[in-house]
């Protein structure tokens, strides 16, 4: 069994399968204990979180605050379920609140947009009632600030340890995607430069992500790291931009053959579904 790993002085890391890579769930041991993100299902919850805990000498009912990065499935498909067994209070950013509440509905919208290319919904994925609206900027636990970082999605958010001078990220970055991904995901390739840009001018000294990604991997420890980390982000898109370019220059105009295409161009792996890596090139010729 997999326990929690320890990434800093007390900021730990769980991480539970989710598709062929791990999801992380991040606890802060704080004065007041916090989780963020809960992985994709209810029953790792169960097999991994709580004797994670334990090992620890603590439990759910130890947990002062859920949150969450952002309301996929992967990231919040175990929220119910330990609201269920502890009361936690759920803490969520504004753009987050209709997700939590229903995230299988936004799963399957989600995939609507490519029906062909996506794989189909969790077949379970229940939602929770926040007790906490968070804006840009609050605090929580005092020290956890919620930076608001679009682009994979609307509701991304980066969470910034004041104490460690660490960025907690989820989604925000991408990296050039997971290995199950394809490539990397954003919705809109604009608001995610301006993100990774906004991230930039943070004071970080840390960065822990919410998957191990290709190319920038699952964390950095040191500024000059994190440095790195942003900008390999901000490079992929270049890369990425410069391909699709090329091929529409070329005349090529459907986006499932370019994203064919990028996946191979970058060395990645087929996913079984395209849906992730057409966001990716659309939000790329949109931009254009």
């Amino acid at each position: 069994m997999n326990g929690f790993r320890k990434v800093l002085e007390d900021i730990y890391i769980l991480e539970t399968p989710s598709g062929g890579v791990w999801s992380g769930i991040i606890l802060v041991d704080g004065e007041e204990k916090i989780l963020i993100d809960s992985g994709d299902c209810a029953g790792n919850i169960d097999s991994m979180l709580i004797p994670a805990l334990q090992e620890l000498g603590y439990g759910l009912k130890d947990i002062a605050w859920l949150c969450n990065t952002h309301c996929h499935g992967d990231h919040v498909g175990g929220h119910h379920r330990i609201v269920e067994l502890s009361g936690v209070k759920v803490a969520v950013y504004e753009e987050s609140v209709p997700k939590i509440k229903d995230p299988l509905k936004y799963s399957k919208l989600i995939r609507a947009a490519y029906p062909e290319y996506s794989a189909p919904a969790p077949a379970v994925l229940d939602g929770v009632k926040p007790d906490l609206v968070l804006k840009e900027g609050d605090v929580i636990g005092g020290r956890l600030q919620l930076v608001a970082a679009p682009g994979h999605d609307t509701d991304c958010v980066s969470i910034y340890d004041r104490k460690t001078k660490t960025l907690i990220t989820g989604d925000s970055l991408q990296g050039n995607g997971t290995a199950t991904q394809g490539t990397a995901l954003y919705m809109d390739l604009n608001v995610y430069r301006n993100t990774l840009r906004k991230l930039m001018q943070l004071d970080v000294e840390n960065i822990i992500s919410g998957h191990p990604y290709l190319f920038s991997g699952d964390m950095a420890v040191g500024k000059k790291a994190s440095a790195e980390y942003l900008n390999k982000c901000m490079e992929i898109t270049d890369i990425y931009d410069a391909y699709i370019r090329a091929q529409v220059e070329a005349g090529k105009t459907e986006a499932a053959e370019i994203a064919e295409g990028l996946i191979q161009h970058m060395g990645n792996q087929r996913p079984a579904f395209l849906f992730l890596p057409l966001y990716t090139v659309n939000a790329h010729l949109r931009a254009m």
